[in-house]
């Protein structure tokens, strides 16, 4: 009987010095919290959030168009969706100079409140060849430029709130029979030069970041690559003329490089140079000392369609050959798609990641340091909008 009696003592003892060691260790593996699902939403909620910072991140890699003259429901939608590094805006766009300067008012609104910075608000104005808003036509009398009709056309693209423009050209028609020869009023690449670096000392006047464009230079060429892919083994002389201009224009302060939809057999045989990191990390950014934004040409449309590059795996492709910013300037709803694949992507490649990463550091700096001082509109009357 007697040993019954300690039999039950020790048992009890042992179970109640086991539970008093149980409540002292909270930590053990078999702990339950009081509420679980509350621990669980708190640790999705952080994971959400580093999410939502990496999309924010991507979307400051991007540059994307908009489909009309006014920001529908569904744009300003996708535009806060994506919160884009910036807008190019078309003729599509524009109606009047009222009309775009409250449009370009209305798009960096958004982004203030979205990302807490501007967006580049960017046009193709071309003295003497593309044009939207028909600033720069006829500004040329036998190949001299006339200054004071371009410097006009230059304050009202800064009063409209145009802080980027894509331009000025650098693709010297060293092929008389080249596609862009009728873009570029000069004889000879020197005078091309003189141009562009009065030109980019103007823009710098009035607050705008030029664009030189398409590296490493579309004029020896024939094919358009809006309908034609280029394909052409370059003369060195020539390649190093180019190049020439292109320093120029850097070393006289243009802030962006823009890349073309080209090949060239002799420098990269396998890739455009959207493509070549040969191209653009070694040639533009160390040879050159390029430490600008280098950006894609548009890579919605054009040449790359007719090659069947899907236009995520292009934007990924150009980002990981140098890019800083690519474009995307059509058919907004399909650029939301674009945005979320290349984002799946991100997920399980740090390569990507790292890239989105620096660039987005990179554009942000330049933001604060250059652009967004000067983004608002700035026309004071009525009558300056006419």
């Amino acid at each position: 009987m007697g040993l019954k009696i300690n039999l039950v003592l020790l048992i009890f003892f042992t179970t109640l010095i086991i539970c008093l060691f149980i409540i002292k260790q909270p930590n053990l593996n078999f702990y339950q919290p009081s509420n679980p699902f509350l621990l669980f939403s708190k640790k999705n909620n952080i994971e959400t959030n580093l999410n939502k910072n990496f999309k924010e991140k991507l979307g400051q890699n991007l540059v994307v168009g908009i489909p009309n003259k006014i920001i529908d429901e569904k744009t300003e939608a996708i535009l806060r969706y994506i919160k884009p590094a910036g807008i190019v805006l078309y003729a599509r766009n524009y109606q009047s100079n009222l009309q775009f300067k409250e449009l370009i008012s209305q798009l960096q609104k958004i982004s203030q409140e979205e990302s807490g910075t501007c967006y580049f608000i960017m046009i193709d104005e071309e003295p003497n060849g593309a044009t939207r808003l028909k600033l720069f036509q006829n500004v040329f009398y036998f190949n001299f430029p006339d200054w004071r009709t371009i410097e006009q056309g230059v304050e009202v693209l800064s009063k409209l709130g145009i802080n980027v423009l894509l331009a000025p050209l650098a693709d010297f028609p060293f092929n008389n029979d080249s596609f862009i020869k009728k873009r570029i009023p000069f004889d000879n690449y020197e005078d091309l030069i003189s141009f562009n670096r009065t030109f980019i000392n103007l823009l710098k006047k009035y607050n705008i970041s030029a664009t030189l464009k398409h590296f490493p230079g579309l004029g020896v060429f024939t094919k358009d690559p809006h309908d034609e892919l280029p394909i052409l083994s370059v003369q060195r002389d020539m390649f190093n003329q180019s190049l020439m201009i292109f320093k120029d224009g850097i070393n006289n302060g243009a802030d962006f490089v823009m890349t073309g939809h080209a090949i060239y057999e002799n420098i990269d045989s396998k890739n455009l140079a959207t493509f070549s990191s040969k191209i653009i990390k070694e040639i533009l950014g160390r040879q050159l000392n390029f430490n600008g934004i280098i950006i894609s040409d548009d890579l919605s449309e054009m040449i790359l369609d007719i090659k069947g590059i899907d236009p995520a795996e292009r934007g990924i492709k150009a980002l990981k050959a140098g890019h800083n910013l690519i474009m995307y300037s059509h058919n907004l709803e399909k650029t939301k798609n674009i945005f979320d694949t290349i984002y799946i992507n991100l997920n399980t490649d740090q390569e990507l990641q790292s890239i989105i990463e620096n660039n987005y550091q990179k554009i942000i700096n330049f933001k604060k340091s250059s652009t967004c001082p000067n983004s608002k509109p700035n026309f004071t009357t009525k009558e300056d909008l006419m």
